[in-house]
């Protein structure tokens, strides 16, 4: 069963079939600038010498658009009336028939003096076959004055106003260089149509239109040549779907696997830029502990220079402070030496320090206590209550400066005794406050003493402190200087850092837009075959309903056939059965005649 469409589909389709054979024709309908898409190399037949002496004067005429009708018909600046000039043109076109083997095509003979003394069949002959190869489906019906004229203008000659119907009716004599020019130009037209692809008007992407094209030019060409059977072009044409199909679906495969391998590379490549990120952090923090050791090491040097004189210095002191120990521990024994001598020892000595300390205190109260009492002995009381207030005013300074002073195991805070202003019996100093002055005296010089001690320890201490904060101090600055150092290694790695980010991420979006545009190619070519696929198998079941609807057609012809043959046998039967007893009984009518003619005689 062949699933070819019949050729009822075909003359259905007629229009787009003509338009088909017309696109295939590359000047079916030249009027679109036909010279636009001529490419720069042609056939030796362009570079002729009258080519050489004007300036394609029918290019312009192709290229642009009727003239205003306020602007006179263009004139033909080719000098057609030149002998030169014809013998130029004619050699051209003499040249062009030969190569294209007019004289077997057209059944006409062709020599150089049908072109320089052409008759009106030798124009007519040359201009259908000339036109001809340039829209191989036309046929000429109608009068070659109307046809001449109708194809030029429909060529859009630019001198076709130089040219009237009369004039083609007789070419020759005057008439004819004008019709020289005609036939050169139509030459012109061919040979730079020949390198017009008609593939190349449709879109890369078309491949689907470009087989069906090729398959509807094919089958008009047999419908042109009354062929009804179209097997070989739909084979043909189910051929190259397949290859096509098998192409479109090598081309998703081959996009998947490089989608696949940009897909790896790209991870590849991060797990490269993460490896090449950790070694730059190394290196970076290499470099910075090669910088602070480098640092380091010229501080140690510089110190190591300082250090030699300030261990020599502390040694010469040490060694002062050892003679003047040892000058100091032999004037010790010697006094020590002298006192025992006298029959006195160091505590006897200290003994009695204190003891006239104690007395010349105790003179000097008894003094001022006589003084006291004869010079106020009238204002005793007043006196005696202020100066109580004063010693209460006294004693509470004194406690708030004992308040003040460090906690220690003893109280050094001191009271008015009670009842001192009542008392009859007369008091002694130690007897008006609460404790012992002299001990509490002999306590604060000690107290004294020691903060004394601690002044000087503290003063070590603070001189210890400033030193080490003197050595801090050139520590901070050195470790300030560092982290300015780094602080200006971070700006420059941070700046290092952006520029390697913002060129990873650009080529990162650039990948990312090469794979989507990848996906959407891919897409879309998924898209086309499928819509591909579909339009076919519509086609197909189109076809396939034409051939069943056609099936029956002939199926039913058939049986009304062979009912209208049934019919027809039996009404010859029941003839022949008709005539045979007609026969039969004009036979016995004719025994019985002759019988009696007989009995007669």
């Amino acid at each position: 069963m062949s699933s070819v469409p019949p050729s009822s589909l075909l003359r259905r389709g007629n229009g787009r079939l003509s338009i088909a054979g017309a696109r295939s024709s590359v000047l079916s309908n030249p009027r679109n600038s036909l010279l636009d898409a001529i490419p720069a190399k042609r056939p030796s037949l362009l570079s002729t010498p009258a080519s050489k002496r004007r300036q394609s004067s029918m290019g312009t005429g192709v290229n642009s658009g009727p003239p205003p009708a306020t602007q006179p018909p263009p004139l033909d600046p080719r000098p057609l009336r030149d002998r030169n000039y014809q013998a130029l043109l004619q050699h051209e076109i003499y040249d062009f028939l030969s190569a294209n083997k007019f004289e077997l095509e057209s059944n006409h003979p062709l020599t150089t003096k049908t072109l320089r003394q052409p008759t009106q069949k030798d124009f007519v002959v040359i201009f259908q076959f000339l036109y001809n190869k340039l829209d191989p489906c036309y046929r000429f019906t109608r009068s070659i004055e109307t046809e001449v004229f109708s194809l030029l203008k429909i060529l859009n000659y630019p001198y076709l106003d130089s040219i009237n119907r009369s004039q083609i009716s007789a070419v020759g004599g005057q008439n004819w260089p004008a019709f020289l020019g005609v036939l050169y130009w139509l030459v012109k037209i061919i040979l730079l149509s020949s390198g017009v692809n008609p593939d190349s008007y449709l879109s890369p992407d078309d491949e689907f239109d470009k087989i069906y094209i090729a398959y509807m030019r094919s089958a008009y060409s047999a419908y042109i040549d009354g062929v009804d059977d179209y097997s070989p072009q739909y084979a043909e044409l189910e051929a190259q779907f397949h290859r096509l199909n098998d192409r479109t679906a090598a081309d998703i495969d081959r996009l998947a696997a490089e989608n696949a391998e940009l897909a790896q590379r790209y991870a590849d490549l991060s797990g490269q830029l993460s490896a090449v990120d950790n070694a730059v952090h190394k290196g970076r923090a290499l470099e910075s502990d090669l910088i602070k050791f480098k640092a380091y090491i010229e501080m140690m040097e510089s110190r190591k220079a300082k250090w030699a004189d300030v261990l020599a210095k502390i040694s010469r002191e040490i060694d002062a402070c050892d003679a003047e120990r040892a000058q100091l521990e032999t004037s010790r024994r010697d006094i020590e030496a002298a006192i025992a001598e006298r029959g006195f020892s160091l505590a006897d000595i200290d003994r009695l320090n204190s003891e006239r300390d104690k007395l010349s205190k105790q003179v000097d109260l008894v003094a001022a206590r006589a003084q006291e009492t004869a010079g106020l002995v009238s204002a005793r009381e007043i006196e005696l209550t202020k100066h109580h207030e004063s010693l209460s005013n006294l004693l509470v300074s004194y406690n708030a400066m004992v308040f003040r002073m460090p906690p220690t195991e003893h109280e050094f805070d001191l009271a008015v005794v009670p009842n001192l202003l009542t008392s009859a019996e007369p008091l002694k100093p130690e007897q008006i406050v609460d404790k012992d002055l002299k001990a509490e005296r002999a306590r604060l010089v000690q107290f004294r003493s020691d903060i004394s001690t601690r002044i000087h320890q503290y003063q070590d201490e603070l001189s210890r402190l400033q030193d080490q904060i003197d050595v801090l101090s050139e520590t901070v600055r050195e470790q300030t200087e560092t982290a300015d150092n780094l602080q200006a290694k971070l700006t420059a790695s941070k700046a290092t850092y952006k520029a390697t980010y913002d060129s990873i991420t650009a080529e990162s979006m650039a990948y990312s837009e090469q794979i989507e545009r990848l996906e959407r190619d891919l897409r879309a070519m998924k898209i086309n075959t499928n819509r591909g696929i579909i339009e076919a198998e519509n086609r197909y079941q189109g076809v396939q309903m034409e051939y069943e609807e056609v099936k029956h057609s002939i199926k039913k012809d058939r049986k009304l056939l062979l009912d209208n043959v049934e019919r027809i046998i039996n009404s010859i039967i029941k003839f022949k059965l008709h005539f045979q007893s007609s026969l039969h009984e004009l036979d016995l009518k004719t025994v019985e005649e002759l019988e009696k003619e007989q009995a007669k005689q």
